[in-house]
């Protein structure tokens, strides 16, 4: 039986945004009044599809998650206190959107004063960063990294630049194909490249989505199909095995930051984890099975739990530089300024030519291979140089966390000459 709250004007129930999506979903407040009449707010709470209970309206009894009983609580409360508070309006205010929704700004979000709504866009992107800065440093049950909050903030700031410049008077009602069309042109002509391009129409896409659930914004021309973020393929590399041993053995004693990078990227490449996993490794995820120490992962984007036999260069790693220790935690832009300089230092030489587009031109450059080693190369050169030493396919993605061979065969770095003597190698072409 379902347990919406039944007020004297509307019904109160809880949604997920997407119902089938294998990560974290917002959870919806969805409040029906009258003749199809929905008013629909996030609630700034997320949670796995499968966690959520739907006939109970709350996420379900699992020992594993973080905050569950807070997170039911505040779900709890918030349809108690909004069903009081529309009790006490008249019948023409209870059907009134503003008013509705400003009492839910008040009771989700905490503001102070009910009565001033948000309605210009700037207001509301503000308001929406000031929203995302508060999770990312209180709410431990969504994972929301700063980073993330400060891509947001360089996409309003672009925004807030394009409309004094061009004079477009931005909110609402004019975001539409025009807009899209004036908006890319004015970046183009500043010289940004098509994948920034890209990440600040996703981002306004994201704005526009909280604002149009919050019922702030009702003008949806920016869902139509041209209206998309833009991108090209950017070059992706992985390191072989010799640039990797070349990685590892290069003495980098005297710079300890690029040291500590190196080693922190190291232990990326032979458990073959995210760096949201492998960065910040404690000794407690040491297990051993059948008397073979491996690592336990709980994967943060999947929640998958896998588990990697401890490489021999982990174990010397720990040993030579670490007191038997795993290395500390470093932020993440840090690894990847620091792990360039290690691969300059190891002679990570090999030159890359990268097409990229900027200011709507495409351009060639030709680059030393060292200079685009990232955090992530390290699990990409893992799936890859795994693959071409003949691992089982399975194997690697029980290691990797891939759920499909063609997610992983896209993933992995592999030209079509590896691939031909890797499948020579087969029994089928020994005969």
């Amino acid at each position: 039986m379902s347990r919406a709250i039944q007020s004297t004007s509307g019904t109160i129930k809880y949604r997920l945004k997407d119902v089938n999506a294998k990560a974290e979903t917002s959870i919806i407040l969805d409040y029906s009044f009258g003749r199809n009449n929905r008013l629909k707010f996030a609630t700034g709470y997320k949670v796995i599809p499968k966690n959520w209970d739907k006939s109970n309206q709350r996420i379900r009894a699992l020992s594993t998650l973080k905050n569950r009983e807070k997170v039911n609580k505040d779900l709890l409360r918030f349809c108690s206190d909004f069903a009081n508070q529309v009790s006490n309006l008249s019948e023409v205010e209870k059907q009134n959107r503003d008013i509705l929704r400003g009492l839910l700004v008040n009771i989700i979000r905490e503001t102070e004063e009910v009565d001033k709504l948000i309605t210009s866009f700037f207001e509301f992107a503000d308001d929406f960063i000031k929203r995302k800065e508060n999770q990312a440093k209180n709410i431990g049950a969504v994972k929301l990294s700063p980073v993330t909050v400060r891509s947001y903030k360089q996409t309003v700031n672009r925004l807030r630049e394009f409309n004094k410049n061009v004079k477009y008077n931005l909110d609402f009602n004019l975001i539409d194909l025009k807009f899209y069309y004036t908006f890319i042109q004015y970046l183009e002509n500043n010289n940004y490249s098509i994948n920034t391009i890209g990440k600040h129409i996703k981002n306004l896409i994201t704005i526009l989505n909280r604002a149009s659930e919050d019922g702030v914004n009702t003008n949806f021309k920016y869902r139509h199909r041209e209206f998309k973020a833009v991108s090209e393929e950017t070059i992706s590399i992985y390191l072989n095995e010799s640039e990797i041993d070349a990685l590892f053995k290069v003495d980098l004693s005297k710079t300890k930051d690029w040291e500590l990078a190196r080693d922190i990227f190291l232990i990326g490449y032979y458990t073959g984890q995210r760096v949201s996993d492998y960065n910040g490794i404690a000794k407690g995820q040491i297990k051993t099975f059948d008397g073979r120490e491996v690592f336990e992962f709980k994967q943060k984007k999947t929640s998958k739990t896998v588990y990697v036999p401890i490489h021999p260069r982990i174990k010397f790693i720990m040993k030579e530089r670490y007191n038997g220790n795993l290395p500390r935690k470093l932020n993440a832009p840090d690894i990847n300024e620091f792990v360039k300089e290690a691969g300059r230092k190891a002679k990570i030489n090999e030159q890359i030519t990268i097409q990229k587009t900027t200011g709507g031109k495409k351009e060639l450059e030709t680059v030393l291979k060292h200079s685009l080693i990232v955090s992530h190369t390290a699990r990409r050169s893992f799936c890859t140089n795994a693959y071409l030493s003949k691992m089982p396919t399975m194997d690697i993605m029980a290691i990797s966390g891939h759920s499909t061979e063609r997610e992983f065969y896209k993933y992995i770095k592999v030209t079509p000459q590896e691939r031909a003597v890797k499948i020579a190698e087969s029994a089928f072409f020994k005969n």
